[in-house]
């Protein structure tokens, strides 16, 4: 297993698959949130205080990032589910997308 920190394994197994799973939901639900009010942020740039709700917005965004790649580390951990197996799905569905957009061009 890859990129997960002895305190992180230990918060995985103290809770146990279920916990943190329901756990990782919440938080791809508050990421979720995040983008989109990210997003609204940035659409009203040209209004007043817009450039601070985007600092705010930004700063939540990352937080929830935070928040979900700390769950998929421990879900990952306890389902031992190998950093190389993630890498070649990664790989094939980057690739699979470039050929979509070369398709476009």
């Amino acid at each position: 297993m890859c990129c997960i920190s002895e305190r992180n394994k230990e918060n995985a197994k103290y809770y146990g698959y279920e916990a943190q799973s329901n756990q990782l939901v919440e938080e791809c639900a508050e990421l979720i949130q995040a983008v989109n009010k990210y997003r609204r942020a940035v659409a009203r740039l040209g209004e007043p205080v817009a450039e601070e709700k985007r600092a705010v917005a930004l700063d939540n965004l990352k937080e929830e990032i935070a928040d979900v790649e700390i769950m998929l580390e421990q879900i990952k951990y306890l389902l031992q589910i190998p950093e190389e197996d993630l890498q070649s799905i990664k790989l094939y569905k980057v690739n699979r997308t470039r050929e979509r957009i070369a398709k476009r061009e």
